[in-house]
């Protein structure tokens, strides 16, 4: 492909999916057990003798109380707690079976996610952790974080989180104004709870509270969305995460025919500059690959382990995501299968991945930071080759249409927004996965 022909493809491949999703999962397939594992034993060799870092422990729970409209992950909706006790039971299970294989690892940093696990009972989340800290050996980590939502918290919840260690928490508002809350399916959210959260986050003394919000929402106004900024800001949170509203094949908005117009992204744009001022004149700075942060200490670590150092991840839980750097990226069976499976002790028997060698686990390292600046003295530390060489090609073609900044320290692509990164980020992908992507949607650039 020629350069138009390669912006009209990537331009068209933005519309589907983040490049920093490498390789896309359009191109997972199935992978079996044994092939994961072995890779597992690998990689434990690797990280024992030094020649890598401490992995990450990552626990998906993909349950919410409702599912909201914009949401583009597979969660069920549903509080009843005999749900979660089973989906908890199968959790223990996994973990009997994968804590051999990385006995040997000390864990640096321990998150969970989803879905919303703070949907589970201050009981149940003792049980889930006393098991993991039995399986693994999380005495070195570093960090403890959990997602969580304002209705979902308690002040019996957030004290078991202090009790097993958990030093920072992120609570998703997503939006505050009553008629978004409608819009999104989240009416049971109030004021009131957010702040409760906060306040209770504290007093329970949670050391890193941090929180989530959404622009770009079909039907959110600038108003809209900055009346939530402010609010936000009275809290005073550690962290704030603000993310792009994406139009995707699981999102509910999408399939009941809101659409969002170049209308809508141009003011999307508009409230996120509009945010960022009024986000840094209240003191916060901002951090690579992260949010507005008022001290670093707030950041998620485990995903900037991940995305800057491109840090070993075992996943556990349906659908929980795990990287094996030169072997695997894959996710765990399906939320069905998985609780078909893990109840009486069999292990799923396969999962849905990707094999990486060593340049695509390099190429995955490039993607998840060129976008804030890569540091080409790290680059070289981390794979022992040097970037203007390494990708020669790609950072030619950036040049002839000014999309990247290069000089003697540091390269990044010259964005103005979510979807022009998602586009021009993709000169870099390789040539196997361009041809794959190519027959996998089966149309070429001069057709679209």
């Amino acid at each position: 492909m020629n350069i138009k022909e390669k912006i009209k493809f990537f331009n068209y491949l933005a519309e589907d999916f983040d490049s920093r999703d490498y390789p896309p999962i359009m191109l997972w397939k199935s992978i079996q057990r044994q092939r994961i594992e072995e890779g597992w034993k690998q990689r434990v060799k690797e990280i024992s003798s030094g020649e890598a870092d401490a992995p990450g422990l990552y626990i998906h729970i993909p349950y919410c109380q409702t599912k909201c409209f914009f949401c583009q992950f597979k969660v069920l909706a549903g509080t009843d707690p005999e749900m979660h006790s089973r989906y908890l039971e199968c959790l223990k299970n996994e973990m009997k079976r994968m804590s051999p294989l990385v006995k040997k690892l000390s864990f640096k940093t321990f998150y969970l996610a989803g879905g919303t696990p703070t949907i589970f009972s201050a009981e149940q989340l003792e049980d889930l952790f006393n098991t993991a800290e039995k399986r693994f050996n999380l005495s070195q980590t570093v960090q403890r974080l959990i997602e969580a939502t304002p209705a979902t918290l308690s002040l019996k919840k957030l004290r078991v989180l202090k009790k097993y260690g958990f030093n920072r928490i992120t609570i998703g508002v997503e939006v505050i104004d009553k008629k978004m809350l409608h819009a999104i399916n989240r009416q049971h959210q109030t004021e009131k709870m957010v702040k409760d959260s906060f306040e209770q986050a504290r007093q329970a003394g949670i050391e890193f509270i941090n929180t989530d919000l959404i622009a770009g929402l079909p039907g959110q106004s600038i108003d809209s969305f900055l009346y939530g900024v402010r609010f936000i800001l009275k809290m005073r949170p550690d962290a704030i995460h603000i993310f792009t509203y994406r139009e995707e094949e699981l999102v509910i908005f999408c399939r009941i025919g809101k659409r969002i117009t170049d209308k809508d992204r141009l003011r999307k744009d508009k409230m996120l500059a509009l945010a960022e001022k009024m986000i840094r004149k209240a003191g916060y700075g901002f951090g690579s690959n992260e949010p507005y942060l008022l001290t670093p200490d707030a950041a998620n670590f485990q995903l900037q382990y991940r995305y800057q150092y491109n840090v070993t991840l075992l996943g556990l839980g349906a659908l929980a995501l795990s990287f094996i750097p030169n072997h695997h990226v894959y996710h765990n069976a399906q939320i069905e299968d998985y609780l078909k499976f893990w109840p009486e002790d069999k292990a799923t028997p396969f999962f849905t991945g990707y094999p990486i060698s060593r340049a695509e686990t390099r190429l995955n390292y490039v993607l998840n930071n060129i976008r804030n600046g890569l540091d080409k003295e790290q680059f070289f530390r981390l794979y022992g080759v040097q970037f203007d060489k390494t990708y020669q090609k790609e950072i030619e073609d950036l040049k002839r249409i000014n999309r990247i900044k290069n000089d003697s320290e540091k390269v990044k692509l010259i964005t103005k927004n979510d979807f022009e990164f998602r586009s021009y980020s993709k000169f870099f992908f390789g040539s196997r996965v361009i041809k794959e992507l190519q027959a996998k949607i089966k149309i070429k650039p001069s057709e679209i």
